[in-house]
């Protein structure tokens, strides 16, 4: 759940704008490329700064640092041609990258550059765009008030042009921030006044928007997982009505985590499995991520380790490629309990170092935009400080930041020496373990000799007794010899074979049970040659501990390697039974 849940989270930041961060299913590679040769053949800056755009568009998705460095050569191009209406565009466009790649600082930066110039070009819409940009930025740091001022200013602007698209487009990314925020009562408000303009107007893809943040409020806010389905289900109805690929994807990976959750694997197979090749044809490699990680684990649970090990490591290489920490993370943790379900401790100490050093990325990350948040509140309060207040800010954010970089190196400290300690307790206990093993089984062989000479001096006086039962000559004395001796000879092979059965059990704790499941119609005589086999026992040794004739004891060897279908070598059915 909680990994649909930042799926989700993810998604809200993605969709807040609908110029701004829309998904755009731009033009496919071959066009990208055509447009890059065109690039080369266009002298004039107006053209270059076009084209430049349209590319940066096209990439957006599957390589927003390569979108990122397009847009930025067109703002270049448009500033030489003094096109002050691609710059602001270009502007935007370095935006929307800004905030894919979790450069928050440099994103609002951009988005008040953007607010500032479409103003005083009156380019309201762009002004709107700019203002998103911010909103997301905001968004992704928790400062949802900021986030949510944004979008309210928008909704006046597109109240007062009368634009229901965008009214409902805004409700509905001010509906995400309060999910956000878990005030789940204000979001399920707006999110249904979106909603119900949305269908007003025949917006599908408003609509579906809408319906992912009900399904989410249900699952996060109420825990109401049919109807988070149904919301879920109704969202990728719409999706397969508009071809929408990417979002039938999201939808299928939402609706895969929610059959999980209600204990149907079939279902939740079916979904995740197609989400995943959804998010590969659109080639978007952060869903492909999630798409991977949410897959193995999945075949984790199931306890199928070789199938999410391989899903995890395609999800981790991704992370690893594009420097996403949190994917970085997950997989790492899901790879980090495989490797411990399958008692690779090596994998498993491997895992948690990346563990701990994605961590330490997402918390330097966490860090510096908390810290961002706290200079721009500053920056907007020093126009009313005098110096001497600017000053002791100054100090007081410098002291802030040494101490959070203290207690991130005590953090850091300390969580490395209690890793250190738990898998130096768990190898030690894996020692003891075979300790203990050693230590029984050479109990048992001690024993085993034990009984062993005290089976020979039974059998000795046995001997003696049989001797005076054949030269006495009172019938009374010759009958209770005779059943002295038939006593004796029962209660030391019952007690002998009690006290070795209980010794062997806990030495060998399966054997017995592994035996049965391939022959279970072994008779307990069998069982038990069986037993005295596996310690490699010779058939002169087992006569003097039970009592029987070594021609008898050959006879029941020849029986039990008949039905374990072995050849009739002395060695073979030995070793066979020291494999069990």
């Amino acid at each position: 759940m909680l990994m649909n849940i930042e799926l989700y989270r993810r998604l809200l930041l993605l969709v807040t704008s609908i110029f701004v961060l829309q998904f755009i299913y731009g033009q496919s590679s071959n066009r990208l490329d055509s447009l890059i040769q065109v690039l080369h053949d266009k002298p004039d800056h107006k053209d270059k700064a076009r084209l430049l755009l349209k590319i940066s568009k096209g990439e957006e998705l599957s390589d927003p640092e390569k979108s990122l460095k397009f847009s930025r050569q067109a703002l270049q191009e448009s500033r030489l041609a003094r096109f002050d209406s691609a710059e602001v565009r270009s502007l935007i466009q370095i935006g929307v990258n800004l905030c894919r790649l979790k450069n928050i600082k440099e994103a609002i930066e951009t988005g008040e550059q953007v607010v500032e110039m479409a103003s005083e070009l009156n380019m309201l819409m762009e002004v709107a765009d700019g203002r998103s940009i911010m909103a997301v930025a905001y968004a992704e740091v928790g400062d949802f008030d900021n986030s949510s001022k944004l979008y309210f200013e928008n909704l006046r602007l597109y109240e007062k042009l009368n634009n229901k698209r965008l009214i409902g487009r805004t409700l509905s990314n001010i509906g995400a921030d309060f999910i956000s925020m878990q005030s789940y009562e204000k979001a399920m408000e707006y999110v249904n006044k979106a909603l119900s303009i949305s269908q007003e107007i025949n917006n599908l893809s408003a609509i579906t928007d809408q319906y992912n943040n009900l399904a989410a409020i249900y699952q996060i806010g109420y825990n109401d997982l049919p109807k988070a389905l149904f919301y879920y289900s109704e969202a990728l109805k719409i999706a397969l009505k508009m071809n929408d690929f990417q979002q039938q994807g999201v939808n299928m990976l939402n609706i895969g985590g929610l059959y999980q959750q209600l204990d149907n694997p079939d279902s939740a197979s079916y979904f995740l499995n197609h989400a995943l090749e959804l998010f590969e044809k659109v080639n978007n490699p952060v869903l492909m991520a999630d798409g991977y990680i949410a897959l193995g684990n999945f075949h984790y649970k199931k306890r199928n380790y070789q199938s999410g090990r391989k899903l995890a490591s395609k999800g981790l290489s991704i992370g690893e490629k594009y420097k996403l920490p949190q994917t970085i993370f997950n997989a790492s943790d899901l790879l980090f309990n495989i490797c411990l379900s399958e008692h690779d401790t090596i994998g498993a100490f491997k895992y948690q170092v990346a563990k701990t050093q994605s961590k330490d990325s997402l918390y330097f990350l966490q860090n510096q935009n908390a810290l961002f948040k706290l200079e721009f509140q500053y920056n907007q309060e020093k126009l009313i400080k005098d110096q001497k207040m600017r000053q002791m800010r100054n100090i007081f954010i410098f002291g802030f930041i040494i101490l959070g970089l203290i207690s991130g190196l005590i953090i850091i400290f300390l969580f490395y020496s209690r890793q250190k300690i738990k898998i130096k307790n768990m190898i030690l206990g894996r020692e003891k373990m075979e300790a203990d093993l050693k230590f029984k089984s050479k109990e048992l062989s001690t024993n085993l000799m034990s009984l062993l000479k005290k089976n020979e001096l039974i059998a000795e006086i046995n001997k003696k007794l049989t001797h005076l039962e054949r030269t006495s000559s009172g019938n009374d004395l010759k009958d209770s010899l005779i059943k002295l001796n038939r006593e004796i000879k029962k209660s030391s092979e019952n007690k002998l074979w009690q006290e070795f059965s209980v010794q062997f059990k806990e030495t060998n704790s399966q054997f017995y049970d592994k035996l049965l499941k391939l022959y279970p119609d072994l008779t307990s005589r069998e069982l038990q040659l069986c037993a005295y086999l596996r310690l490699n026992m010779t058939t002169k040794e087992i006569a003097q501990l039970t009592g029987q004739r070594t021609d008898t004891l050959g006879q029941a060897r020849y029986r039990l390697r008949k039905k374990f279908g072995l050849n009739n070598m002395e060695s073979g059915l030995v070793t066979f039974l020291m494999q069990i």
